[in-house]
């Protein structure tokens, strides 16, 4: 690689000259291509791990300071990290993972499809009796509340805004709300435990 004719090429790639990332692109495709070959990532085949580094080699472009170093360096080591990322990313999945996978050549015949209507059945009447306590139980500033953070998807910071009071007391109006509501559902379900 001549490195002055690529840092030139980052310069112009870096300003859009569409022509200088062809360029760099043929010049990084043997490093990609060698590094591709010599990497196994659970799920991914070659030609998605050659995708993964050039779309690191783009970012590179995007975000690369001509005033600091190399753009060889700071590109083979950004492939290299990200590549590194996706490896620990994936490093704890097995051979054999999913519902329908296969082991010992006999394919896994359990009730898993009445398993699956049995808890989406469960989580349909914990929605009903989420909502059926939600109009029964709550006043109509704690409905809104509720309605505004969680249906609607807003944050607590825009509530306590459009209400016009401090995020404190907008934090304890909702403790309070959903407390009456872990009270109303006997048991409560995983929905208290993410957002108390």
């Amino acid at each position: 690689m001549n490195y002055d004719y690529i840092e030139h090429l980052a310069t112009k790639a870096k300003d859009g000259d569409l022509k200088a990332k062809e360029n760099l692109i043929k010049e990084f495709t043997p490093l990609i291509n060698s590094l591709s070959m010599r990497t196994f990532i659970h799920g991914y085949e070659k030609c998605d791990i050659k995708n993964e580094c050039f779309l690191m080699l783009f970012k590179c472009i995007a975000t690369y300071d001509l005033n600091t170093h190399r753009f060889v360096a700071y590109a083979t080591n950004s492939i290299k990290n990200n590549l590194r990322v996706l490896l620990k990313r994936y490093d704890n999945r097995k051979d054999i993972d999913g519902f329908f996978s296969l082991s010992d050549g006999i394919e896994c015949n359990t009730s898993l499809s009445s398993d699956i209507e049995d808890e989406s059945m469960k989580l349909e009447y914990e929605n009903i009796k989420l909502l059926f306590a939600i109009k029964n139980n709550l006043s109509d500033s704690e409905r809104y509340l509720i309605n505004f953070v969680f249906f609607m998807k807003n944050t607590l910071t825009n509530y306590a805004y459009h209400e016009n009071i401090s995020y404190m007391t907008a934090l304890k109006r909702k403790k309070k709300a959903l407390k009456k509501l872990k009270n109303c559902i006997v048991g409560g379900n995983e929905l208290w435990e993410l957002t108390i």
